[in-house]
């Protein structure tokens, strides 16, 4: 593959953009509804969206938007509100998300995957108006939807206004600003964060990833990815919508799904985390010789394997393109282009419109330092945690976390994290809080959490001192699921007679490796 150096890059992003990159939020749709308001008056018989065996043109997608935001308002819904999308990748999700959009209020996205335990946290932190849950999946011929009064239930959503937090006192816990959506993270305390993306944070990581991705009214975009991250949420969806677009959902992943799609679907591009990779090339899976219309494969929401990288591209004659970013960078920081593929495993180069610096970089003898960014893409803050949001976001530069380097073609390296912060098929798990579960166990006397990259993935492995003569993993694994998602249980669990500690009585984590 030919160098790119970064001049050339910045170059052909401007042509690929059409503006310099100073000008890029003067192109930008002020909302993601105004995108498909734009498309439905373009192009309104185009297909926009595609999800249980359904499809959606742009026309189509307004029409419904515009019910259910009248629905939502006839509810008491109103600017600056939360309503929490209790809900699986599917038409449903979406429309809400949009129709919300229409009346300025805020998504909250959360998995319905989530213990009842976790779900509670987020629901007394997000002071949601409502949350709205799926019985059955939407089905038939959703224009009659348009013309009902009943748009809810032919969309197989429920609204239920009996939330525990009651309603928003909108003085005392305002939003900022043109909040569109609230994803929640869990911080290292394990208590919920609520990152505030703004209308212009979807709309800049959308159009940037959009253009970069050459997105067009031809293209048919898969993914699997959940819109309760913002790697789907603002880089996929936002994306595809910004440029006119098609965009096919899938509730689960499935790798023989995600095959058959990628043969029979005239599927353009494909978006996934290493994980879904690992799976799509097992030896245990029948694969088609070509699929005639893919361009373009990403990967994200995780470190990528050299080895997993080398055999996707054997395997489907194209690239794996890669991308970085944190849910506080809406998310999207860098990612590699199309026209410059990168033979390594580095997240390619700072996307256009977004600065960057890498602090302590120049006294490190490798050149690693601390990243940190500032640009549209950057989040509002934390809802209701100024102090947590102070500690990141200083005069608009966002603290990554991440230990980074600029490699010697000139992309952006991450190296290693700050954080603790443990990334298992995409999702983000964070020690302290697993810790915190198995330390309620009365077996367990001291607990210790750590990650272990594997091929494409990480492991969730914990060291524990315990007062019982045996620990069973399926057993250990039982009680966290009354309190914790099934990600974030353990795939290994090691028994020490003493944890290694400092004298001040510190877990010293950096020791565990040796013991794997």
């Amino acid at each position: 593959m030919p160098v790119w150096q970064p001049e050339d890059v910045r170059e052909a992003d401007e042509a690929v953009l059409c503006a310099a990159t100073t000008d890029i939020r003067a192109n930008l749709f002020s909302t993601p509804i105004a995108a498909v308001e734009h498309w439905a008056g373009r192009n309104p018989q185009a297909t926009c969206l595609s999800a249980e065996a359904l499809e959606l043109s742009y026309e189509q997608v307004s029409q419904l938007t515009l019910v259910l935001a009248a629905e939502f308002k006839a509810r008491g819904a109103e600017p600056g509100d939360r309503v929490v999308l209790e809900l699986e990748n599917g038409l449903g999700v979406v429309l809400s998300f949009l129709a919300l959009n229409r009346l300025g209020a805020a998504a909250v996205i959360v998995s319905p995957r989530l213990s009842d335990f976790e779900r509670q946290k987020i629901v007394s932190h997000a002071l949601p108006i409502a949350i709205i849950t799926a019985i059955t999946a939407p089905s038939g011929d959703l224009s009659q939807a348009i013309l009902t009064t009943n748009v809810l239930t032919v969309l197989g959503l429920v609204w239920s206004d009996d939330v525990a937090a009651g309603r928003l006192d909108r003085e005392r816990h305002p939003l900022a600003a043109n909040v569109a959506a609230m994803i929640y993270t869990t911080g290292t305390t394990g208590e919920p964060k609520g990152v505030m993306l703004t209308h212009q944070n979807l709309m800049f990581t959308g159009f940037v990833s959009g253009k970069l991705r050459g997105l067009g009214d031809a293209d048919r975009v898969l993914t699997a990815l959940p819109l309760s991250h913002a790697f789907g949420l603002s880089a996929v969806l936002c994306s595809v919508l910004t440029q006119g677009a098609s965009l096919e959902l899938m509730a689960t992943f499935s790798a023989v799904g995600v095959l058959a799609r990628l043969r029979d679907g005239a599927i353009t591009g494909f978006l996934g985390v290493p994980a879904m990779y690992t799976q799509l090339i097992s030896p245990d899976i029948q694969r088609a010789l070509s699929y005639p219309f893919l361009r373009f494969l990403f990967s994200g929401g995780a470190p990528l394997d050299p080895t997993l990288k080398k055999t996707v591209e054997a395997y489907f004659g194209l690239p794996l393109h890669n991308g970085y970013g944190l849910t506080e960078s809406g998310p999207t920081i860098a990612q590699t282009r199309l026209y410059a593929p990168l033979s390594d495993t580095s997240v390619g180069f700072v996307i256009p419109g977004v600065d960057y610096v890498i602090v302590g970089a120049s006294t490190s003898e490798e050149g690693i330092g601390e990243l940190k960014v500032r640009g549209p893409n950057i989040m509002a803050g934390y809802y209701r945690n100024k102090a947590q949001t102070d500690q990141v976001l200083i005069d608009g530069w966002l603290a990554t976390g991440d230990l980074a380097r600029i490699n010697a073609s000139g992309a952006l390296e991450i190296v290693g994290r700050i954080k603790e912060l443990i990334i298992k098929n995409g999702f983000n798990v964070y020690p302290p809080e697993v810790e915190a579960a198995l330390l309620k166990l009365p077996e367990i006397i001291q607990a210790a959490v750590i990650g272990q990259a594997v091929p494409g993935n990480e492991r969730i492995i914990a060291f524990v001192q315990t007062s019982a003569s045996a620990l069973d993993l399926g057993w250990i694994n039982q009680q966290l699921r009354l309190t914790l998602a099934g990600y974030k249980l353990l795939d290994e669990i090691r028994v020490l007679d003493q944890l290694p500690a400092a004298r001040s009585g510190k877990i010293l984590k950096h020791r565990l490796a040796d013991f794997l």
